[in-house]
């Protein structure tokens, strides 16, 4: 064999080094920021904030400090594609007139408004700062000129801009509640141009102080519109890949695939377990990494702690997350391999004592690592001939994150997000298709011509899901990635999984360390050594295991896959070794009498109102009216223009929770329909076919609940020509326009803020007045809002003004409490995904009737295909009209396709598992009946409906309104069945597993007992937490309500946990009845409530049967 030959391995190396060397020569060709200066590290970036702060007395004081090495991809993108190409971008970096790379130090302090961002190049020269002020911090209220001059000052004084190279273009002012009034100036550079867009400078004062200086480059809305279509060509192959992907890999691959091998006592699931985790929480350490850079992002109006707590919380969920995935996907590989490959080494037993210092693993080893210096030369060489010969973009900078030197230990980023990327993809990617092709083969006869087509069928999706990063033409990502996943499917085919996992580690590793390697700042050699080091690992293994062997061996046969045997079954229990159920005690039915009628006491004494009405037309009439409203304003829209309709508002907003905690519901009440909209309709006329320019004019007309026109908005493109109204012309068209429609004079409005925005043929304006009439209701900040483009009104509202402060302390408020329900959510899908699984394991050992897995399954994939038909005109209504209206709409069902096998597969395993541990246990004469199901389940909507008063009211409730833009909305509520079978489902399955375990309440009992405690919390907590205290009172009498529940009835009778969940379905079904929330919302819920009894009926009938 030619690989055995030592001129085959010299040629290898040769290939390798060379490989290697071409890539280090032109590496900077194809990465920009190996073009820049980076001496800055992230202490000297501190170093230099710290000193600046000081002498400008920038606040706050007793700061903290985070830094981030910002890369304004946008920008460069632009450069890019319309004002130059590449080069442009480098010249542009080495000539100092704009820097897409920044270092970026943020002061700032807990529960602080006032904060200072300061702005460094990469060499750790000055760049610009914003400080920002408190809403309520006082100041002077300068003239714009004395500001002005301030301003410029400031500028020239503390930086090396030559005011004399540019021109104003804009000034701005705004009072602020402190009646300190803020200036804003905008420049232009008038000696260097940038395609269509323009360098700009941007200074503001605050009171009598310089608060920003920001270099930016001004992109024209053309650029940022063709951007966005180029981006959903990617964005929709890529989606196309990940439908296909998950058919294929992960319903095909690991639930399909996995199911059978479960069958048949194939799969190995310990190992994969471990090294799914494994490879995980080593990804979550290079995110903990990345921690320093999140204070970044901290907003201040949260105390530290609760921005750590909800960062671990999404640490820790995300964390979980990936376990489950990185662990199916190695045990499906994995599996499937051994299964198709026998003449394979096997792979959890490659580093294993006799096969770590065999020739066969040291050959795949390092055959995986020689692979590298031609992925690396032959990615750079794609970049570079596909730009000079056919023109493609195909940005490399985005396969990495400069941001990774501006954590503690760069390294560890790098190294785990490769190491994640390279174990995962190629298990899911490689593995699953190729082995499962060969098992197809194998079952059909043709394994040859099934391993083709899997291995066509890996390299195109592989390539294609990687097709969402940006590049032109849309299909350059994928022709790019096509050779490396030949290459990783090559290595897989013949020598498994190793040396395809370790050239893909490899590769990413060197790709994603590249910032590292640019970056000539002090001590940053440590983290390239760490890297080298960590990347190495496979070939530590193989030397210790040499050390401790002596010598390289040929591998023993047992360490291949042809060794593996299943184990051998083990004996289940019996059916006669099932729990017995301890004989019904029928005075407990007088006690659930007892307890339904207090929960229909409770259902009238603690009914919650609705404080918004409901709407009084549907989607069509609506329609008609804007038509008409816009046809009695002269404007009349032809069949070419979409009609589009969304419910807008659909649910209470910040203002509505502002003036609800601090003015009351009474006020709250006056003021709808006024300063606070109605629930109502928006519909919107758009265009999706003709020039991508034109297109982003559009008109969108807003009404009530009641169909009355509340306002025409009218969008126009950024470079329509229009006038140039100097203020004083377009304050007055604002005051008209408000006298208009809101029949409010000038003498009750005070002028806060006139912001001009120079456009390319016209100029932009927008008004924001403050209402001073006199109110006996509200004397709170109430304003008017006007947006004028050239002398044309764009939109206007009323709204009221919620202060800084306050948005600040519900922010806080809100911090905790949403961590306390996200985790109460997370720990209840938890729960539902364990008991699903357990599902598919008895399912596995044929111990779930298929068929009533199909009777469930189907009907309710045909409701969610249905309800997203009939859902399909709201969601279009939120389409952007710079994407292909077909890219969006296919990127949407591909959504659908697999939102809706995943959640109509949940409720029919659950069902179906509780169905037949049900059918396991001994049945009782005595037991509770239809009658106490329906009781309990009264009795626990009146509890529910209580203990929502221990918790504080924050918000008004609204009724449920966002399907009633829908195209029959009767039938949108239908789409509640998969929730209810879910509910009822998993209900059933806890009832039944704590049977199991206490053995009908006979031990376990205080363990129990403190478990349906928990539970209590988790059921109250996952809708919505408002108010600890509240919420652990109402957690506790629920759980331990739920307790005696099952103690006095569902121990007997487990069944009766469907009409409990149907009851309380109802009762909430019923109030929709009662005040519905659109037209048809009635009917749907009366027609929902139906097909509930007639699941009861199914289930009683099909229980019957069996």
């Amino acid at each position: 064999m030619i690989m055995r030959k030592p001129i085959f391995w010299i040629i290898a190396s040769l290939l390798f080094i060379a490989g290697l060397y071409y890539s280090a020569k032109v590496f900077p060709k194809a990465f920009a920021i190996l073009n820049i200066e980076l001496k800055m590290d992230r202490e000297s970036a501190f170093s230099e904030a710290k000193s600046l702060s000081n002498t400008n007395n920038w606040g706050p004081k007793d700061y903290n400090q985070a830094a981030t090495f910002y890369h304004d991809s946008r920008t460069q993108n632009f450069v890019e594609l319309d004002a130059g190409g590449s080069d442009k971008v480098v010249m542009l970096m080495k000539d100092h007139l704009y820097h897409f790379y920044t270092w970026k130090v943020r002061h700032y302090k807990e529960l602080e408004p006032n904060e200072t961002i300061i702005t460094f190049t990469p060499s750790g020269k000055f760049y610009g700062f914003k400080e920002i002020l408190s809403e309520s911090q006082k100041g002077a209220s300068l003239s714009q000129n004395n500001a002005r001059e301030i301003a410029e000052n400031f500028v020239q004084m503390n930086t090396s801009i030559d005011l004399s190279n540019y021109k104003e273009i804009e000034a701005s002012e705004e009072v602020m509640p402190s009646e300190r009034v803020d200036h804003t100036f905008v420049y232009e550079r008038i000696d260097a141009t940038i395609g269509d867009g323009s360098f700009r400078l941007k200074t503001m004062v605050s009171g009598d102080k310089v608060s920003e200086i920001k270099h930016y480059i001004k992109i024209p809305e053309t650029f940022t519109r063709r951007f966005e279509e180029m981006r959903s060509a990617n964005n929709t192959i890529a989606s196309t890949a990940s439908l296909a992907m998950f058919l294929l890999y992960g319903f095909g691959g690991i639930i399909i695939g996995l199911f059978i091998m479960m069958r048949k006592r194939w799969v190995v699931w310990k190992q994969a377990m471990l090294w799914g985790t494994f490879v995980a929480v080593f990804g979550a350490l290079g995110e903990i990494n990345f921690w320093p850079l999140m204070w970044m992002y901290y907003p201040t109006a949260l105390s530290q702690q609760s921005f750590f707590v909800q960062n671990i919380f999404s640490m820790v969920a995300n964390t979980l997350l990936m376990s489950i995935i990185y662990s199916l996907s190695f045990m499906a590989g994995e599996t499937l391999t051994r299964r198709a490959f026998p003449q394979q080494i096997n792979f959890w037993n490659l580093w294993s004592k006799g096969a770590s210092n065999s020739i066969q693993v040291l050959g795949r080893t390092i055959g995986g690592y020689f692979m590298i210096g031609f992925d690396l030369a032959f990615v750079i060489t794609f970049y570079l001939l596909t730009k000079k010969l056919f023109g493609w973009w195909d940005p490399a900078s985005t396969l990495f994150d400069p941001d990774v030197i501006a954590t503690p230990f760069p390294w560890i980023s790098s190294v785990s997000r490769a190491l994640g990327a390279g174990f995962w993809e190629e298990c899911l990617f490689r593995a699953v298709p190729i082995a499962g092709a060969a098992l197809i083969g194998d079952r059909l006869g043709r394994r040859k011509q099934w391993i083709i087509i899997g291995f066509v069928i890996q390299s195109l999706i592989f390539a294609a899901a990687h097709a969402n990063y940006p590049s032109y033409p849309a299909y350059a990502r994928l022709v790019e990635l096509i050779m490396p996943s030949i290459i990783f499917g090559i290595l897989y085919l013949q020598f498994g999984l190793l040396p395809a996992i370790i050239s893909h580690f490899i590769y990413d590793a060197v790709l994603m360390s590249i910032p590292i390697f640019s970056s000539t700042a002090t001590g940053m050699w440590f983290d390239q050594l760490m890297v080298f080091i960590l990347c190495l690992i496979p070939v530590w293994v193989l030397i210790i295991g040499r050390i401790k062997e002596k010598r390289w061996v040929e591998l023993d046969d047992k360490f291949y896959n042809s060794s593996f045997t299943p184990p051998p079954v083990k004996k289940g229990k019996s059916r006669n070794a099932s729990v017995k159920i301890p004989t019904y005690n029928r005075k407990n039915r007088n006690i659930v009498i007892a307890f339904g009628l207090v929960g229909i006491v409770l259902l009238f004494l603690f009914q919650s109102d609705k404080y918004a009405p409901g709407l009084e037309l549907n989607r069509n009439k609506a329609i008609t009216i804007a038509e008409e409203h816009l046809g009695d304003n002269g404007i009349d829209l032809g069949d070419e223009w979409n009609r589009l309709v969304f419910v807008s508002p659909s649910g209470p907003g910040k203002q509505n929770r502002y003036i609800w905690q601090t003015a009351g519901k009474e006020v709250y009440a006056f003021l709808m329909g006024d300063y606070i909209d109605t629930p109502g309709f928006t519909v919107r006329f758009a265009k999706f076919d003709g020039d991508l320019n034109e297109r982003a004019e559009e008109y969108t007309v807003d009404l009530n609940n009641r169909g009355v026109p509340l306002r025409i908005n009218h969008t126009l493109p950024e470079n329509q020509e229009g006038l140039e109204l100097s203020e004083k012309e377009a304050k007055d068209l604002a005051l008209n326009t408000i006298l208009k429609y809101y029949n409010l004079s000038e003498d009750v409005l005070e002028l806060i803020s006139a912001e001009p925005s120079k456009r390319p043929e016209r100029m932009d304006w927008e008004f924001v007045f403050k209402d001073t009439a006199p109110n006996k209701f509200y004397d709170g900040d109430k304003r008017l809002r006007v947006l004028i483009n050239g002398d044309n009104i764009k939109t206007h509202e009323k709204f009221i003004f919620v202060p800084e402060e306050w948005e600040r302390n519900e922010r806080d408020q809100r911090a905790i409490l949403d961590v306390a329900s996200n985790s109460m959510s997370l720990l209840l899908n938890i729960l539902v995904m364990t008991a699903t699984v357990l599902g598919i394991i008895y399912w596995t050992n044929n111990k779930i009737t298929t068929m009533l897995v199909l009777y469930i399954f189907s009907p309710l994939l045909i409701v969610r295909i249905v309800s997203f038909i009939n859902q399909l005109p709201s969601l279009i209504a939120s389409f952007s009209t710079a994407q292909p209206y077909n890219n969006q709409l296919g990127v949407l069902i591909a959504g659908t396709i697999v939102g809706g096998l995943f959640i109509s597969m949940i409720p029919s395993i659950l069902v179906a598992s509780s169905h037949f541990q049900i059918n396991e246990q001994k049945k009782n004469k005595e037991k509770p009946g239809l009658l106490e199901g329906i009781l309990i389940g009264i009795g626990l909507s009146g509890v529910f409906v209580m203990t929502n008063t221990l918790q504080p009211n924050l918000s008004p409730e609204w009724p449920n309104l966002f399907n009633g833009a829908s195209r029959v909305p009767f039938l949108s509520t239908l789409n509640n069945l998969g929730g209810f079978l879910v509910s009822a489902g998993f209900t059933t399955f806890i009832v039944l597993f704590i049977s199991k375990k206490t053995k009908s309440w006979t031990v376990k009992k205080g363990l129990f007992s403190m478990l349906f405690i928990f539970f209590g919390l988790i059921v109250i907590g996952s809708n919505n937490i408002t108010g600890i205290g509240g919420w652990i009172l109402s957690g506790i009498i629920v759980g331990l309500l739920f307790r005696w529940i099952y103690i006095s009835t569902l121990r007997y009778s487990p069944e009766l946990t469907i009409f409990i969940i149907s009851s309380l379905t109802i009762i909430n079904l019923i109030s929709e009845i009662i005040t519905p929330a659109f037209p048809g919302a009635a009917l749907g819920s009366l027609l929902t409530i139906i097909s509930i009894i007639a699941l009861n009926y199914c289930w009683v009938r099909f229980s019957a049967r069996n």
